[in-house]
């Protein structure tokens, strides 16, 4: 069976910008959550090092969200559209 061509769009190679990094993989799936439900696809990175040893969480630089760099501004756009919303209630 082959797979769906839009499921394979998901693993292009692409160059990836780090949005931001957290010590806690809870916090940054928060932040992945919140990119995706705009639209935009966002990745995990260095979740399962952290989580097998948290020690080395600032060695590595933590866990990083990271989205494709043609969506960079796009992503930094939405999470101030979004911000701005929850400060606004």
């Amino acid at each position: 069976m082959r797979p769906r061509p839009e499921t394979v769009l998901v693993w292009q190679f692409r160059p990836m910008t780090t949005i931001a990094t957290f010590n806690k993989p809870e916090d940054a799936h928060l932040l992945r959550m919140r990119i995706e439900a705009g639209g935009i696809p966002a990745f995990i990175q260095d979740e399962n090092l952290v989580q097998i040893d948290w020690l080395l969480a600032n060695a590595i630089g933590g866990v990083r969200v990271q989205v494709a760099d043609e969506d960079v501004a796009a992503t930094r756009a939405l999470l101030a559209e979004q911000d701005a919303e929850s400060e606004a209630r």
